[in-house]
């Protein structure tokens, strides 16, 4: 009879254990979409552009999202976080919920790359690594100190470059604001400071990306593309980068400043993670022509009614708005919370975990 239950036991411990690795192979192959709201733009300027000769105005600054309580997991972000513009031609508007998914800073169709170039999985990386040696270069955390204004704009225009830059035929795409297909609509002369500090961003970069990893304001957290997907308006939000803490996602562990001893679920058996602040970096204002995800034709449409923060050529620009004292950001309640699937993952393996002991315990009292 005991052979018998152990033999039992044993049976219903091998059905147990495929399906928990199955749902952490389906946990782990995609992240739930998340829904965020769109605060406001802050601080920001008006910035005049020319893509491929057609002239347009958008504004360029630091975007405040904030992850809705409704919304249980926040894939490793803060609840109040800020992000980075990734498609100037996506018009935006404050005050509405917008949904995004997690995609990788490497795909090409993230900077316009035919899908069917050979060159293109390569080109993506070269990109890729120029925006985190942008970031390791001159994030600054508005967490831990005051943020220049021109200082977070330059930071945003200097990104724009180089996500929209076409790619030549041979050789690496322009840094250069003033020519190339993304252009700066200014006299070089006459050109805002925030564009000529921008400037002076892009011609520092080598593509050494390892200086991501030497920013303190980096430490812990990765630089992640949060890609626009319809909304229940059915409207697709403009892509954003922006930082979250390594692990953060799907299966990972988060930060969390208080409770279960200063740390989040991990994953399949796993705790612990580091001690945070804000997870985001800054943002800016989409533009005036619509793109679906990084497209590498521009479509024209219908002016939005209520005037979209990234403007067009074809609505009113938005007043410039200057922003005297610098922002120092920061979020009321600054902790990210896990994926749901990270949670459950993570207690299923806890059980299997001591359905195995129980079972080796039975086995060696036999």
């Amino acid at each position: 009879m005991p052979r018998t239950i152990t033999r039992a036991r044993l049976a219903a411990l091998a059905a147990v254990l495929p399906l928990a690795l199955l749902a952490q192979s389906r946990a782990f192959g995609q992240e739930p979409a998340l829904e965020v709201f769109y605060t406001k733009l802050e601080p920001k300027e008006q910035f005049k552009y020319k893509w491929k000769g057609k002239e347009a105005v958008c504004s360029a600054g630091v975007f405040r999202w904030e992850v809705p309580a409704s919304e249980f997991g926040t894939n490793g972000l803060d609840r109040n976080f800020t992000g980075y513009c990734a498609e100037v031609l996506v018009p935006i508007v404050a005050d509405k919920l917008y949904r995004f998914r997690v995609n990788s800073i490497y795909a090409p169709s993230n900077y316009g790359l035919a899908l069917d170039d050979p060159k293109a999985p390569l080109a993506a990386e070269c990109r890729a690594r120029y925006i985190q040696e942008l970031f390791g270069r001159y994030f600054r955390d508005p967490v831990e100190k005051a943020v220049n204004p021109e200082e977070a704009i330059a930071l945003q225009v200097a990104l724009w470059e180089i996500i929209q830059e076409s790619e030549p035929a041979e050789g690496e795409p322009k840094r250069d604001l003033f020519a190339g297909d993304f252009q700066a609509n200014y006299p070089r002369a006459d050109a805002p400071a925030y564009v000529l500090k921008a400037q002076q961003y892009l011609d520092s970069l080598t593509g050494d990306d390892s200086l991501y990893y030497e920013n303190p304001d980096l430490r812990g957290r990765e630089l992640i593309r949060l890609m626009g997907i319809e909304n229940a308006q059915g409207v697709v939000a403009q892509s954003q980068f922006a930082l979250r803490y390594v692990g953060g996602g799907v299966g990972g562990a988060a930060a969390n400043r208080g409770g279960f001893g200063g740390a989040g679920f991990g994953g399949l058996g796993g705790f612990g993670a580091p001690v945070g602040g804000l997870g985001g970096g800054f943002g800016g204002g989409g533009g005036g022509l619509v793109t679906g995800g990084g497209s590498s034709t521009f479509p024209t449409t219908s002016p939005v009614t209520t005037t979209p923060v990234g403007g067009s050529s074809t609505t009113t620009p938005p007043p410039t708005t200057t922003t005297t004292t610098p922002p120092v950001g920061g979020p009321d309640n600054p902790t990210p919370v896990p994926a749901p699937a990270g949670v459950l993952l993570g207690a299923i393996a806890l059980g299997t975990l001591g359905s195995w002991r129980l079972g080796a315990r039975l086995l060696g009292s036999k």
